[in-house]
């Protein structure tokens, strides 16, 4: 395929290390690029979509609090089909689930509340098998050494991707309208898949998912760290996105969708500098230090985000928040996928992350709701990015692990 082509001219030379064929790699680059770019499309416009028809952020925040909760408890289901079919396969089906998803959105002027229903439980559905897949195949084909490098590359194939996605999607959105976005993401989605069968699964297929001899105690540290990752997520993407929406651009009209694109898009190629170096420091065993930088100046971004009112100053955030974010995000990952392999239960141990994960993306949607109905929208947001601030800190759990 020609998107691999391009990347193994661009980084097989990068991959010199590998004992191993450069296509399993490559592959998932390629897979990864296509649904990063076709998920950030639409991704970050869904909730101002949605508000921009006339829901409220109560019931947008609510709405997504239970999606969240139901993913976290579905998460399972998704580790059943993974053990039995392989992570590639789980990824094959969460695209063609995204396609129902978007249609589903795409149905949402016309049929309403059954439409969101539908939507919120494809993609939530979409997003387990795809997370854990994603997770488990990349987790069984990095190089152990070079991991950091590998995240890095990662990491610059997903930017090279989100910068460019924002600034089409929110184009196609302004000029003819949100449906046209939905469906060039839907049919992306399909297409994201096919590289990923070059080559056979890379873990035992038909295996069964055994909770004995978990190391539950060794694991617990991690599972803090990403449940305040997922209210991170949260605070950073939906509240910000619908933040600048309403306070910053309350005037813009359907030009928000190419405002927010422009925006979103400056902060991803400011951090696109940082991310080789970041990698290299991952695998020089100094992950540590990167981490907790990361995660101290993330709570002080959050707290700024509650005092900003131009365009200048969201520019300032995105640019500073994707760059910590990635400094916290490389050591973390790393460490996730050493706790995969020395526990013994990969499988067990990704869905557990994605159910923490989704936890924190959940309490954070049904805190976001209760601070917006006791103090009304404007002082709701900042003391919300307040509550994010200090949930951030609890990143600082797992610092000691990502050396």
């Amino acid at each position: 395929m020609w998107i691999e082509r391009v990347i193994g001219f661009f980084f097989r030379r990068r991959h010199y290390w590998r004992s191993v064929s450069f296509d399993e790699i490559s592959e998932l680059y390629a897979s990864r690029l296509m649904t990063v770019f076709a998920l950030n499309l639409v991704n970050l416009f869904m909730a101002v979509y949605l508000y921009r028809l006339g829901y409220t952020l109560i019931f947008i925040a609510i709405f997504y609090a239970v999606m969240n909760t139901l993913r976290a408890l579905g998460s399972l289901l998704a580790a059943k089909y993974i053990a039995y079919a392989g992570p590639k396969h789980a990824v094959l089906a969460a695209n063609i689930i995204r396609v129902f998803s978007m249609v589903a959105l795409a149905l949402v002027s016309t049929y309403g509340f059954p439409a969101i229903v539908a939507f919120g439980l494809f993609q939530q559905a979409a997003i387990a098998l795809y997370g854990l897949g994603y997770l488990v195949d990349f987790s069984k084909v990095r190089h152990l050494e070079h991991t950091g490098k590998e995240l890095g590359t990662m990491q610059l194939i997903e930017k090279a991707a989100r910068v460019v996605s924002p600034i089409i999607g929110g184009l196609l959105a302004t000029f003819f309208s949100p449906i046209a976005v939905i469906l060039v993401s839907a049919v992306l989605f399909i297409a994201s898949s096919v590289p990923l069968f070059r080559t056979i699964e890379p873990t035992k297929t038909r295996a069964r998912i055994v909770f004995e001899g978990f190391p539950w105690r060794s694991s617990f540290v991690s599972f803090i760290a990403q449940f305040s990752a997922g209210y991170d997520y949260i605070a950073s993407s939906m509240a910000w996105v619908l933040y600048v929406t309403i306070v910053v651009f309350a005037g813009a009209g359907v030009a928000v969708y190419s405002d927010l694109g422009w925006l979103l898009s400056i902060g991803v190629v400011a951090s696109m500098v940082a991310t080789w170096f970041f990698g290299k420091v991952v695998d020089r065993r100094s992950g540590d230090i990167l981490y907790s930088a990361g995660a101290i100046t993330n709570s002080v971004i959050h707290l700024f985000r509650a005092f900003t009112t131009t365009p200048v100053g969201v520019a300032g955030i995105n640019v500073a928040n994707e760059t910590m974010t990635t400094a916290y995000v490389l050591p973390f990952m790393r460490l996730q996928f050493d706790l995969a392999d020395n526990s013994g239960h990969r499988i067990l141990y990704m869905t557990l992350v994605q159910m923490a994960e989704a936890l924190g993306e959940a309490v954070a949607c049904a805190l976001f709701a209760l601070i917006i109905w006791v103090f009304g929208r404007q002082p709701g947001f900042q003391f919300f990015f307040v509550t994010a601030a200090a949930f951030e800190l609890l990143l600082l759990t797992a610092r000691r692990y990502t050396k």
